[in-house]
C-alpha cells in the first residue's frame, strides 16, 4: 500500500511539473503550487514533490520555518482561542476576553456561542492582516481549541476550559464553535480549529500521577458513552481541521503514538481528513515520560506511524528516525500533506484579494460591539443557584433582583470584586480595552443614586485578615455584596501579623493545578460567616470560579439572601450589575453538578470509571448534591405543561423515532429566557436489568433556549431516534469490537418537570454520529 501511494504520489507530481502555471489576473505564476486554478489536493503534491527531507521535516513542527526559495513563508500554529485570541509567544497583541467555556456553556446557546467563535476569528484575522501587510508574514490563524474534554471529576484544573460534564452538551458547544472558527466558505477556512485533547484527559496532578505520564484505564463502554462523543461530533460535524492528541496514555498506549485512536477510530471510523497535533512536549513525553519508547527518535517515529502529523513543538527528531530506518519517506509526506493542506485553505499560498477576510480592519480588536458581546455572554450563562424570600411574610419579594432604588449603601467584598487579571480565568494574553470588574460595575450601575464601598475582606489563598473587617463592611448598609471564588492566575501576597511574612499562591485551579478539596479556597467562606453572624444585612455571594464549590453551608443558611455563579467572566463583568438589579432575568443553567465536598474523599481522580460507586456526573452519581446538573433559578415562574410524545413521520424506517413536544408557561411577571432540557431516562425496571450501572440514570439529548414574554407560553419541539438510545454493549477496553446496541424496552422522556414513558425496539446497531438537535417553537398567546 505504502509503494501504491509513492508511485500515485510520483506519477501526479511529475504531471504537475510538466504543466506551465496558470497566470492570475494577467500575473505570472512561478511555480505549479500557487496556480490557484488547480485543485489543493495537486498544489499540495507539487510543493511536496519540491522539497528536500529536511525541508519537510521543518515544516512538521509547531514553529514552521520558512523556505524561501518555494515561497513558503514561517508560520507559528500555536495560537490559542479558548474565549479570545492569545499568542503565547507574542503577548503584546490584544484581543477581546470572553468569559471562560464552562460559563459559555451555561447558556445553552449554540447559536450564540458560535457567533462568538466569529468574533474570536474575526479579530484572528484582523491581526493577521495586519502583520501581513507589514512584512508578508501569517500569523494566528490556527486556533490550539476548543477544548472538548469531559469535566468528569470536580477537583480537575482544567475543567473550566471545558463546556462542561455532559458528552451532547460538549458535542453541540464544541461543533458551535468550531463552526464559527473556521466559517463555511467553499475555498477557504477562516481560522484552523483544532479539538482537543483526545482522548480521556482530564487529570493533572492528582493521586500521585503527573499528567505527563497518566494511564487512563477506560473501558469500552466508557470510551463509547463518555470521552468519544464530542470528538466524534466535531470532526464529522464540525469539520474541524485538526485534531490534538494529549499528554496521557490511554490503556497503556501514549495518545499521540495509539493507532488505535489516531487510525481506527479518528481516520477509519470518523474518516477524519486532517491533521493531527500533538499537545505541546508529548511527542517528546513519548519516551521521556511514558518510557514507551527507547528514545526521541523511536518516540518520534511511534508517534508519526500512529498519526500524530505535527508536534507542538519538535519533531526534528525524525531526521534520526528516517537515518535508523524507523520511518520512511511516504510516512513524512503524508503528514506533510496533511498539514500543507490546511495551510493552502487558509490561503496562505493565494493573493490575499481571492480571501473573503483580508480586508478585516484592527479595529475590530476589542471593538464596543465585541464587548458588549462578552457582557451579554455573562447575561445569559450566569446561573442563580439560590435566592431566598427577604422574610417570611406573604408575598415578600426575594433578595435578588435588587431594587436599585432603594439602595444608599453598598458594600462590595472580596478578592474577585475589584481585580481585573482575576476574572480572565486562564490562557488570556493581553486584553483589547479596560476589564470592568464587579466594583465598577455595581458603582455605574447605581451611578449617585447610592454610596458604594469596596472592602479586600480577604485573600483567595492564605492568612485572611481580622474577620472584623468584613463585619465592620456589612454594618449599617442596605446590601453586603460578596465576590469570592478560586482562582487560576499566579499571583503571590504578603499576608498575615505584623510578625510573620508568608509568600501565598494564587493559583487554586488551573492548568498543572487538580484542587484537593472543591471548598472556597483560604478564608472567603470565614469573612461571609462572620458577616452573617454578627449583622442582620442581606448578603448576596457572586461565585467568581471554574469548577464546583461546596457553597452547601451558604446554601442552607437562611443569612445568605441569594447565591449567583458569574463564571470567570473575562472583560463582560458589567452584565453582573444588569442581573443584581434586574435589568435582565438570569437564565443560565449549570453545566456541571455541584457536588459536596466529601465526594472528594471517597472518589479516587485517577480512577476513570464514570459508573463505579458513587459514580461520576449527573449520569452515574449515586450520592446526593448541593446543585444537580442543569439546575438555574430565574426572576420569573416557568410552568410545563402538555409534554406529549409522537412519532416523527419524515424518519422513514426508525421506529425509535419521536417528537417530543411540550409547552412552557411563562406564569410570572418578567420577560425571561429558559432552557428547555429533554432526557432519557431507562425505567425502573431496564434500569435493574442492567448489569454493572451499564445504563445511565438518566442522560441529556436535546435542549432548546426560548424566550417568554409574561403570561405566554411557547410550545418547544425536540427530535429523538434511535440512536438517542444507544449505548456500548462492552465493558471490555476500547478497541473491542463490539460497539453500541440500542437498548429495547420501556424508556422515561423528561422535560422540566413533565415526564412520559415511550417503547423502545430493537434495531440493528447504528454508526455513532451525534446528531445535531434542533427546536421547533411557536410562540402562542393565553
Amino acid at each position: 500500500m505504502i509503494k501504491l501511494c509513492g508511485l500515485i504520489l510520483f506519477a501526479v507530481c511529475f504531471d504537475l511539473i510538466s504543466r506551465q502555471p496558470q497566470a492570475l489576473g494577467g500575473m505570472s505564476v512561478r511555480s505549479p503550487w500557487q496556480d490557484v486554478s488547480l485543485p489543493i489536493e495537486r498544489r499540495v503534491l507539487a510543493l511536496v514533490s519540491n522539497m528536500t527531507v529536511e525541508e519537510k521535516i521543518s515544516q512538521l513542527s509547531s514553529s514552521s520555518a520558512a523556505i524561501d526559495h518555494l515561497d513558503i513563508p514561517a508560520f507559528n500554529w500555536w495560537t490559542e482561542c479558548l474565549h479570545g485570541m492569545w499568542m503565547p509567544w507574542d503577548n503584546a497583541k490584544a484581543a477581546t476576553f470572553f468569559p471562560q467555556p464552562i460559563g459559555l456553556a451555561a447558556t445553552w446557546d449554540t447559536e450564540f456561542v458560535g457567533g462568538i467563535a466569529s468574533i474570536i476569528s474575526e479579530e484572528m484575522r484582523a491581526i493577521n492582516n495586519e502583520q501581513y501587510s507589514k512584512d508578508k508574514t501569517y500569523r494566528g490563524l490556527n486556533c490550539f481549541g476548543p477544548n472538548i474534554n469531559i469535566f468528569r471529576d470536580p477537583r480537575w484544573g482544567r475543567g473550566s476550559e471545558t463546556y462542561g460534564e455532559d458528552p451532547h452538551l460538549t458535542s453541540r458547544m464544541g461543533v458551535a464553535f468550531v463552526k464559527g472558527l473556521q466559517s463555511e466558505d467553499p475555498a477557504y477556512i477562516k481560522v484552523g480549529a483544532t479539538c482537543k485533547h483526545f482522548a480521556a484527559y482530564s487529570l493533572e496532578n492528582s493521586d500521585g500521577y503527573s499528567r505527563l505520564s497518566f494511564n487512563a484505564s477506560v473501558s469500552q463502554r466508557d470510551a463509547v458513552d463518555t470521552y468519544l462523543p464530542a470528538f466524534e461530533a466535531c470532526v464529522t460535524e464540525g469539520h474541524a481541521q485538526s485534531v490534538m492528541c494529549s499528554y496521557n496514555a490511554v490503556n497503556g498506549v501514549p495518545t499521540c503514538a495509539s493507532r488505535d485512536l489516531l487510525q481506527k477510530h479518528l481516520r477509519q471510523d470518523w474518516t477524519f481528513p486532517g491533521m493531527v497535533v500533538s499537545d505541546c512536549g508529548s511527542v517528546e513525553g513519548v519516551s521521556q515520560n511514558h518510557k514507551f519508547a527507547k528514545s526521541l527518535a523511536e518516540g518520534a517515529a511511534d508517534t508519526l506511524k500512529a498519526g500524530t502529523d505535527m508536534s507542538c513543538a519538535d519533531y526534528s527528531y525524525l531526521k534520526d528516525s528516517l537515518k535508523e530506518g524507523l520511518v520512511g519517506h511516504i510516512d513524512i509526506d503524508m503528514a506533510l500533506i496533511r498539514v500543507l493542506t490546511q495551510r493552502f485553505k487558509l490561503g496562505m499560498f493565494d493573493p490575499p484579494e481571492l480571501q473573503p477576510w483580508s480586508s478585516i480592519p484592527m479595529d475590530v480588536v476589542g471593538s464596543q460591539h465585541h464587548v458588549e458581546v462578552a457582557e451579554e455572554a455573562v447575561r445569559r450563562g450566569s446561573v442563580l443557584l439560590k435566592n431566598k424570600k427577604t422574610s417570611i411574610h406573604h408575598g415578600a419579594p426575594k433578595t435578588l433582583p435588587l431594587d436599585a432604588s432603594k439602595l444608599k449603601k453598598v458594600s462590595v467584598l472580596g478578592p474577585f470584586a475589584h481585580s481585573p487579571e482575576m476574572l480572565l480565568g486562564n490562557y488570556y494574553g493581553t486584553p483589547a480595552g479596560h476589564v470592568t470588574t464587579p466594583f465598577e460595575a455595581v458603582k455605574a450601575y447605581l451611578g449617585d443614586k447610592a454610596e458604594v464601598s469596596l472592602h479586600l475582606g480577604t485573600r483567595v489563598t492564605g492568612y485572611a485578615p481580622i474577620s472584623e473587617d468584613a463585619i465592620n463592611a456589612c454594618r449599617e448598609v442596605d446590601v453586603c455584596i460578596f465576590f469570592v471564588g478560586s482562582s487560576m492566575i499566579k499571583t503571590h501576597e504578603q499576608a498575615g501579623p505584623a510578625d510573620m511574612y508568608t509568600m501565598w499562591s494564587g493559583t487554586t485551579e488551573g492548568e498543572g493545578f487538580d484542587r484537593s478539596h472543591i471548598k472556597l479556597p483560604g478564608s472567603q467562606e470565614e469573612i461571609i460567616k462572620a458577616a452573617a453572624v454578627n449583622t442582620d444585612t442581606p448578603i448576596v455571594v457572586v461565585l467568581v470560579h471554574g469548577g464546583p464549590l461546596d457553597v452547601s453551608w451558604m446554601h442552607k443558611s437562611d443569612r445568605i439572601g441569594a447565591i449567583m455563579s458569574a463564571w470567570y467572566p473575562g472583560q463582560g463583568a458589567a452584565g453582573i450589575a444588569d442581573l443584581l438589579f434586574g435589568k435582565v432575568s438570569p437564565s443560565g443553567k449549570l453545566p456541571i453538578t455541584f457536588y459536596y465536598n466529601n465526594y472528594t474523599e471517597i472518589q479516587s481522580m485517577s480512577n476513570m470509571d464514570m459508573r463505579s460507586w458513587p459514580g461520576r456526573t449527573y449520569r452515574y452519581l449515586q450520592e446526593p448534591e448541593i446543585y444537580p446538573f442543569s439546575h438555574g433559578l430565574s426572576y420569573t415562574a416557568f410552568e410545563y405543561r402538555s409534554l406529549g410524545l409522537r412519532k416523527d413521520a419524515n424518519a422513514l424506517g426508525d421506529p425509535n423515532a419521536f417528537i417530543a413536544r411540550v409547552e412552557v408557561h411563562n406564569t410570572g411577571d418578567v420577560e425571561a429566557a429558559e432552557v428547555v432540557h429533554l432526557f432519557v431516562a431507562p425505567s425502573p425496571v431496564l434500569l435493574g436489568a442492567a448489569a454493572g450501572n451499564a445504563l445511565p440514570q438518566k442522560t441529556l439529548k436535546g435542549f432548546a433556549r426560548i424566550v417568554v414574554k409574561p403570561g405566554q407560553h411557547q410550545a418547544v419541539e425536540l427530535p429523538l431516534a434511535s440512536k438517542d438510545f444507544q449505548f456500548a454493549s462492552s465493558e471490555h477496553a476500547f478497541g473491542d469490537s463490539r460497539g453500541l446496541q440500542v437498548v429495547a424496552g420501556d424508556w422515561l422522556v423528561q422535560v422540566g418537570s413533565e415526564e412520559i414513558s415511550c417503547s423502545v425496539s430493537a434495531v440493528k446497531p447504528l454508526q455513532v454520529i451525534s446528531r445535531l438537535v434542533t427546536a421547533t417553537q411557536r410562540l402562542n398567546s393565553n
